[in-house]
Formats: structure tokens, sequence, C-alpha cells
């Protein structure tokens, strides 16, 4: 059992049902050992006179007195009196009760009254000497009625004890709820700052509260406000940064232009690399400038209706294109007609980074295959986009990391061969926009398979805070992560 709520009510209400059945024993039990003394007290003084009423009947006239006798014997209700002479016959020829012959041998031999308890009854002997020298033993047989609180039909106990046990489980449960609506309430609050609802607070939930459940709804609220203050500061740190280093990049390009004018022969080779350099900088500030604009939700997200299968021919058509140069070739095994409403140019993009990958880190002379179906989950159409290369793959402790921002892998990702290390990132960014997923796994057959599932109702998200999950905390959604450009 899972639920909290359930545990806490289930333990208060065994807990309850146990006190009332311990309050319930130890007062029939304390009573009956009061009762018990008081009528031990009564029998000695009584039963003596009785047992001296009947012999006198007896032996004055007959069974027949004896008989009346013992049915006008004020016992209490539920008891039967026997009378047996010295021989331990008893006299009128009743059904003696098993058991009673050691109490009716200890009466013969004392003027004490003997008492006995045992099987829901009590016997008391009682022992009386006649002037003719016969000794007659009265035995009287008790059935002490039930105690007040068990008194009545089973109907009646039956209605008492469910009486009782519903007003304990009204009780408890009243209880469970009170100390477990605002831990469900913190739960649901923690979920929305793990999906990156910064703004999202406890609030009020416990203000009525003193205890040491509303202290942790406030100190969650102090701590969820200091994240979201570093998360935003962070954001701004990295976008500024990036505003900045445009301009001295900028002017940076315009020296590199004039100087490449008046070059000569033997400074053109260290022009050539600051110009690779140039560029591959102005690639990460751009990249940079890209994931900022998502992470603070002001990317521009005017939906449009977007055939995936126009939009992956087409992003397949350019890859190709760049395969080129290291003889290889993107292919399209399967590719079923869907269509999306979402951002085209961030479906380009999210899809251009990991077919670039495939194509960056695919084996020289292979192909890359993508697959586009169309498939249904549940209650709900996806487009599914796989990507598969046939390169070395990623090692599986690895895969779970390799969506994080400008993470490589150190023996295939190296600087001459990879990218920013931020490509995938925005592809995980840009298809969670869209209410996707991304994963990835190393194929059976060697290389690597990123996919990509989106819902095909094209909803995006509607709360833009979701968007921003700060760098450090960024991960797929589910499964392991992708190759990086």
């Amino acid at each position: 059992m899972r639920s909290l709520y359930a545990k806490i009510f289930l333990w208060f209400w065994l807990a309850m049902v146990l006190v009332i059945g311990t309050l319930v024993f130890s007062i029939g039990l304390t009573q009956s050992k009061a009762t018990n003394a008081r009528e031990e007290e009564l029998d000695k003084m009584l039963v003596p006179l009785l047992a001296e009423r009947c012999a006198k009947a007896y032996e004055e006239q007959g069974k027949t007195a004896l008989s009346a006798s013992l049915k006008a014997l004020p016992p209490p209700r539920g008891s039967h009196a026997y009378f047996f002479g010295e021989d331990e016959t008893e006299i009128l020829g009743q059904a003696v009760p098993n058991e009673t012959h050691a109490i009716i041998q200890r009466a013969m031999h004392t003027d004490n009254t003997q008492i006995e308890y045992g099987r829901g009854r009590r016997l008391v002997a009682q022992s009386v000497l006649r002037r003719t020298g016969k000794r007659y033993v009265l035995l009287l047989e008790v059935r002490p009625p039930l105690r007040p609180f068990l008194q009545g039909t089973h109907q009646m106990l039956a209605i008492r004890l469910a009486s009782v046990l519903m007003v304990a489980a009204l009780l408890c449960l009243w209880l469970a709820r009170y100390i477990t609506a605002p831990v469900i309430k913190l739960r649901k609050i923690t979920r929305q700052l793990a999906e990156g609802n910064l703004g999202a607070r406890v609030g009020s939930a416990g203000v009525k509260r003193r205890d040491e459940i509303a202290d942790l709804g406030r100190d969650f609220d102090n701590m969820a406000e200091r994240l979201e203050a570093l998360m935003l500061s962070q954001r701004r740190l990295m976008t500024d940064i990036s505003h900045e280093l445009r301009s001295p990049l900028a002017r940076l390009s315009v020296a590199l232009g004039l100087a490449w004018r008046n070059a000569n022969p033997e400074i053109e080779s260290s022009l050539e690399h600051i110009e690779r350099e140039t560029d591959r900088l102005n690639e990460l500030i751009g990249a940079l400038l890209s994931l900022a604009r998502l992470e603070s939700g002001t990317e521009p997200t005017n939906r449009e209706a977007v055939n995936l299968e126009a939009l992956t021919r087409e992003v397949i058509d350019d890859a190709n294109f760049e395969g080129q140069s290291r003889n290889v070739r993107v292919r399209i095994s399967r590719c079923q007609a869907c269509s999306i409403s979402g951002i085209r140019g961030a479906l380009r993009s999210a899809l251009e980074n990991v077919l670039r990958n495939a194509v960056n880190y695919t084996a020289s002379g292979t192909e890359v295959e993508v697959t586009l179906d169309r498939i249904h989950d549940a209650t709900e159409d996806f487009a599914v986009i796989q990507v598969r290369d046939h390169g070395n793959g990623v090692p599986e402790e690895l895969l779970g990391s390799i969506f994080k921002p400008f993470y490589r892998v150190a023996d295939a990702r190296e600087r001459s061969s990879g990218g920013t290390g931020l490509g995938l990132t925005i592809t995980d960014r840009i298809v969670h926009l869209h209410g996707g997923t991304v994963r990835a796994w190393n194929s059976e057959h060697g290389g690597l398979i990123v996919e990509l599932r989106l819902p095909l109702s094209g909803a995006l998200s509607a709360n833009t805070e979701s968007l921003s999950v700060p760098l450090q905390a960024w991960r797929p959604a589910a499964g392991p992560a992708a190759h990086l450009l």
C-alpha cells in the first residue's frame, strides 16, 4: 500500500479499535473481579442458611418438600440447585453436572462454603450436619449473566459494535485527511516545480496550521523562491554574455575581412585558422542565444500546420548534400503522411540537429536510416521519427548524460569533429515545447537510434514557465539520451 492517506487512516482506525477493545476488556475484567468478591461474600452468608432449610425440609417432609424448597431458593438467574446425601448421591435423582465430584467431597469434610469457577459457571457447595448425625450437601451451579456492556441479543450487540467502528472510522478519516491534505498539496507543487514551473508555491495551504507540516510548506516556498531567483539570474547572465560577445565578434569579422585584402601567402594559413575559429565562435553564440530564448519562453510560438512528411524529406535532402564530403548517404526507409500544429522553423532545427549529428558520426560509406511513422498509443496519435546511424554508438553508462549542455563523450566527441555541444540540447527543448519526448539507445546491430515522439494534437505547452528548466536539470523525458553535436 503506497498511499500515505490510506496508511494513516488504517493505523488510526486499528489503533482506536484496539483502544476500545482494551478498554472494554479491562472494564469487564475489573468488574468481574469486584463482582466475584462480592458474590463470594454473599454465598458464604446465605448458602449455609439455604442448606440448613433444605435439609430440615427433607428430614421432616421428604423429597416433595425438598423439591419445593430447592425451587423456592432465590439464587441468581441462570443457576440450578442439587441436594446430596452422605453417599454423594443426588437425592432427587437429577442429572449432576460433570466435574462436581471433587467439590462435593471437599464439602463433605468441612463446614466451610466451597466455591469453584470454571467454564462460564460458578459451583457453590455447602454441607450441613443435622442432629440426627446425617450430613447433606447443597450444590448450586450458578451461571452469571452477561456484563451490562455485553447484554442484549446478538443483533443488538452487532449494531453496537458497528456503531463504535463507524464512529471510529469517521474520526480517523478526518484525522488522516487533516494530516495528509498539506502533504498532497506539497507533492502537487513539487511536481510542478520539477516540470519547470518555478513560480509554483504552496501558498496559503498551511497558513492556518501551526505545526511542522506548515513549517515545511513555508520552507519549501522559500527554497522555490531562491531557486527561481538563481535560475532567472543564470539565464539572464547567459543571454547578456551571448549578446555582449556578438559585438566584438562582429568587429573581429570585419577586421578579418580587411586582413584578407592585404594578406600575403605567408599569413593566409593563419587567417584561415582565425576564420574557422571565428565561425565556430559565431555558431556557439547563436546556439546559446537560441537556447536562452527557449528557456526564457520568448521563442516565437506562432503555430501553423506543419507537414512532417514534407519537412522530413526537405531536411534529408540538405543532410545528403552535407554527407557527400564523407561519402555518407541519408536514406528514408519509411515515411507516413502526418501533420502537426507547431513551429515549423523550430521543428526543422530539431530534426536537422539530429540528422547532422548522425551524418558526422556514422562510419564513412554507410547510410543514415530515417523512418517517420504515425502510431496510436493509448488514446492519442503520435508522429515517431527515428534516426539511426552506423557509428560506434555511445557507452551505456553515458547515455543518461549526453543531453546535458556542452556534454561530450571523450573518445568520440573531440573538438576537431564535434560541434558546439548544444545541438541536441536544443532539440530536446524544442520537442518538449511541442509536448513530445526524445530518447535514444544503442542498436543491437551497431550505431545509435534517436527517436523524436511528437503528439499529433500539436498542443504547445500552455505554461511558458514550464519551459524555464535550468540547464543543470535538463534530461530526456524518457529513456536514455542521444549524441550531441
